[in-house]
């Protein structure tokens, strides 16, 4: 009788309830409207719309579930995203929080719901942690505009277990966050490494550990180390897609390139995103005599050396950033020049755009022009975190990303609360419009 109860009670709660999914908005400009239930078949529908974003990066949707019936099973979140106004990208995110936070997380951010691709599948992911007390979940849109949710579908599946155990786990990546994580000496490493000697850890499956060092993470306070799941971390080894497209265009005397994120690590693709931003500086050069403009605004980060390598052009030889660790090692910087694209315009004046949304590797794009002669940042202060990621592959194929240094300027300059522009330029004003006079106030 008491198993016949208890299989009722997770169907109502993960598969079987038919009561409608209340969503609530992300951001103070986000208007959302949800029908359907998550947790059927047919899924529900969702739309998050915003007429401006103030001063908010994102607006969204989300909804919390209670996650009892979810704990130490792989949920599956699937949906249609479709942009329908506006230029942003939209995104699905899932996670799953604990007592004290956040203790998974995942999103297809590596794979961006864009404007004029029409209606895109995505999946994700996620391993629900046995302490976890709540799942959330939904759907963001970076920019004004409307994102449509079709079928957005939440099941799950007992966990697939492999040869590798949470204790495994734990054993071997709880020394490596100790002796390189830029911020080690704000964890009680003593309590963290007490919970080792928990007995279940050595029968629990890998995906058990994910939790547990996150809860870590969270301790360091850097806000950008992260793990990822073997199947996340597979694409970002295969694969290196922007955020959105690479922009750029003559204003008379001015060259203007917008500069995405490039999330991912394939190198060919790394090249290939390299190639065409330089080559677009390349078609703007002989007509851009009063400077250029470089947007970073949307640049959210990724992998920073593609990024660097295209705009070598305007960088130049040399060092232009280092990375400094705890010890106070530095190991510093040189953009290559992508192999198609050797013009040289390291003299030009260049006005550098940047805001909260230039965060992580979009940040060490505009460190590189920092300290760069006749060079002026407009716009608003970054999103801080403008530290560097080392990657460690973690025995069940996963990896942690962990921020091991921060970012230094040519003139060996840090910045932990980001990079405040010269000239400083609100949401409701034109940054563009500022810096191209700015460019053109020299004879």
């Amino acid at each position: 009788m008491f198993r016949t109860a208890t299989f009722i009670l997770l169907a109502l709660l993960s598969g079987g309830a038919t009561a409608q999914t209340v969503w609530n908005g992300i951001g103070t400009h986000s208007r959302t409207n949800g029908s359907g239930d998550i947790r059927t078949s047919d899924g529900t529908a969702v739309t998050v719309s915003a007429e401006s974003m103030g001063q908010d990066k994102f607006v969204g949707a989300i909804t919390s579930l209670d996650a009892t019936a979810f704990q130490g099973r792989e949920v599956r979140l699937t949906g249609s995203l479709l942009i329908a106004e506006g230029t942003g990208i939209a995104a699905l995110w899932l996670r799953a929080d604990g007592p004290n936070g956040q203790l998974a997380f995942a999103n297809s951010g590596a794979s961006p719901a864009r404007a004029g691709e029409g209606a895109q599948a995505r999946e994700l992911q996620l391993y629900v942690p046995s302490d976890a007390t709540h799942l959330k979940l939904g759907v963001t849109l970076d920019a004004a505009g409307r994102v449509e949710v079709q079928r957005l579908t939440l099941t799950s599946a007992p966990v697939v277990s492999g040869d590798v155990s949470a204790y495994d786990m734990m054993a071997y990546a709880l020394p490596i966050i100790r002796a390189n994580a830029l911020n080690a000496g704000k964890v009680d490493w003593s309590a963290h490494e007490a919970k080792m000697d928990a007995s279940d850890l050595k029968q629990r499956p890998a995906q058990e550990a994910y939790g547990r060092l996150q809860t870590v993470l969270n301790a360091l306070g850097d806000r950008h180390s992260f793990l990822q799941a073997p199947r996340q971390a597979a694409t970002a080894r295969t694969t290196a897609v922007a955020s959105r497209a690479i922009e750029s265009r003559q204003m008379q005397d001015i060259g203007y390139v917008l500069v995405p994120g490039l999330r991912g690590t394939d190198a060919a693709a790394g090249r290939a995103f390299s190639a065409e931003l330089c080559g677009k500086i390349a078609t703007l050069a002989p007509e851009s005599s009063k400077g250029w403009i470089v947007d970073l605004r949307q640049n959210s980060g990724g992998n920073m050396w593609p990024m660097l390598s295209g705009l070598h052009p305007l960088l130049g030889d040399g060092p232009i950033g280092a990375n400094r660790t705890r010890d106070g090692a530095v190991t510093r910087w040189g953009a290559r020049a992508a192999t198609t694209c050797s013009l040289d315009l390291s003299r030009s004046r260049v006005a550098v755009i940047v805001g909260p949304k230039t965060t992580s590797s979009g940040e060490a794009v505009a460190v590189a022009f920092r300290a760069r002669p006749d060079t002026r940042f407009f716009g608003q202060t970054t999103g801080a975190r403008a530290t560097s990621n080392r990657t460690y592959p973690l025995p069940d194929g996963g990896a942690l990303l962990l921020t091991t240094a921060e970012f230094l300027d040519r003139q060996g300059q840090a910045y932990p609360q980001g990079i405040r522009p010269e000239t400083p330029v609100s949401s409701e004003q034109d940054a563009i419009e500022a810096a191209a006079a700015w460019l053109r106030s020299v004879p």
